[in-house]
């Protein structure tokens, strides 16, 4: 192990403190070192871990932090994961504590320990509280009954490129006198109208997508330039301005909330597959107590043993055939609210999941 400062005190506080960190996580203190395939020698903000076959972000968040929803804090904070389905064996990664806060854009929430009296019994492993970080939480997607406010549009932009994208100079007409301020940043945004028959209930909304960040220039007057600092959709003439819709990047973990019933709508990009780590909507939102960090089950209609299509059909033609249990199809976290709506993320799925799919 490599110490920082020659003085044997400065050693001993090294081991003592490895030693509340591998019980913070693991509920014991070491006997020795963990071997190569294991946990490494401790960091500033945590320790080191090399990847072994199996291994997902998702277990290794469980395994680490006691709660599987911090696995894109866990990505976000080791670059060289380029995608998070696929990380390979002997690679090594750096693991940080909840009770540290690591000098990243992702946050992983606090573990919270109990002081024992003096005269108590041995401490035991401490509370951690569920969390789930997502860095991008801020660009997602939402649905509403009304359009957001528009601040200008895009004119052009300065080279004359039809699609717009990150580091772009864009001219933008604004809606009203200082609305848009030089230095502040603001969002693309465009709308899709939303009109669905889902499970025998009609929705109506309006689709907010977020395209970029922008950070205005100047003001000009009768029109104002910005800069395009962060891109997520090729932006366009005619896109519109919003305030930057900013939001909470940690969410407190609730796994069994009061149930719902309410569908899938769409995913963001319209796909006709809603797949793992999607952005996807559902149609009911804060008015129905739907809140950021619940988790919900992905439910899937399961047609009846005798619909026809089953070979013993012909015996149960003239019976009423059996109603048979919804199939449990994954599982989703509500990342963001409004009246009528909420925007989720799919967490895991153990089929294909579809808009028009059941949540509970």
């Amino acid at each position: 192990m490599q110490i920082n400062g020659g003085s044997m005190y400065q050693m001993k506080w090294t081991l003592k403190i490895t030693g509340i960190i591998l019980f913070l996580i693991f509920g014991f203190f070491p006997m020795g070192w963990a071997q190569e395939s294991e946990v490494q020698q401790p960091l500033d903000f945590g320790f080191y871990y090399t990847i072994q076959k199996g291994d997902t972000l998702w277990d290794l968040s469980q395994r680490f932090y006691n709660s599987q929803w911090d696995w894109p804090g866990l990505w976000e904070m080791n670059q060289e994961i380029k995608n998070p389905h696929q990380i390979i064996p002997g690679q090594k990664i750096t693991i940080f504590l909840k009770s540290e806060a690591p000098i990243a854009k992702a946050t992983i929430a606090k573990a919270v320990v109990q002081e024992p009296p003096e005269t108590a019994k041995p401490m035991l492993p401490p509370t951690i509280s569920p969390s789930f970080t997502y860095p991008e939480i801020s660009h997602v997607g939402f649905i509403k009954t009304t359009v957001e406010r528009s601040l200008g549009n895009i004119i052009r932009e300065k080279d004359g490129n039809l699609m717009m994208s990150a580091h772009d100079i864009i001219y933008i007409n604004p809606r009203g006198k200082d609305l848009l301020v030089p230095g502040k940043i603001y969002q693309i945004f465009d709308t899709e109208n939303i009109k669905e028959t889902l499970n025998d209930r009609k929705f109506v909304g309006i689709k907010h997508l977020i395209k970029a960040e922008i950070k205005i220039l100047e003001n000009h007057g009768s029109y104002v330039t910005a800069i395009i600092t962060n891109s997520y959709r090729d932006a366009s003439v005619n896109d519109r301005i919003m305030a930057y819709y900013e939001r909470d990047t940690l969410l407190s973990v609730q796994e069994n909330p009061t149930p719902i019933k309410a569908s899938l709508i769409c995913s963001e990009e319209n796909t006709v597959m809603i797949n793992n780590y999607q952005i996807a909507f559902i149609d009911q939102g804060s008015k129905n107590n739907v809140q950021p960090g619940q988790i919900y089950k992905i439910l899937q209609a399961n047609k009846s043993a005798f619909d026809g299509s089953d070979s013993n059909w012909w015996s149960w033609k003239d019976k009423k055939a059996p109603l048979l249990d919804s199939l449990d199809s994954g599982r989703l976290i509500v990342l963001h609210t409004e009246d009528i709506s909420a925007t989720v993320m799919i967490l895991s799925s153990k089929r294909d999941i579809y808009p028009g799919d059941m949540v509970d």
